[in-house]
């Protein structure tokens, strides 16, 4: 089995508990294009819907998320701008 969150067996159960990531921890995603900002935007969304976050720490997320993506839209925006505008 290959997480990259720690696990825990439960010890009356048996089932094997994913752990959610320590506080203080770093997490690393690329968040360079929309693409990239789309495929996390999902990722938090399925975390949420299977319970592995809470639904109030995912709207958040996705809430940064957005903001990640208006961003990228206005820097590419003004990119093609910079463009057009050379070309004349």
């Amino acid at each position: 089995m290959s997480n990259k969150y720690p696990v825990e067996i439960d010890g009356a159960t048996g089932e094997v508990e994913t752990l959610p990531p320590q506080k203080g921890q770093r997490y690393r995603c690329k968040l360079d294009t929309m693409q990239d900002v789309k495929r996390e935007m999902a990722k938090v969304y399925r975390e949420a819907r299977s319970g592995t976050i809470d639904v109030q720490d995912a709207t958040k997320l996705t809430w940064c998320l957005q903001a990640v993506g208006k961003v990228i839209e206005g820097s590419d925006l003004e990119k093609r701008i910079e463009a057009l505008e050379a070309n004349q």
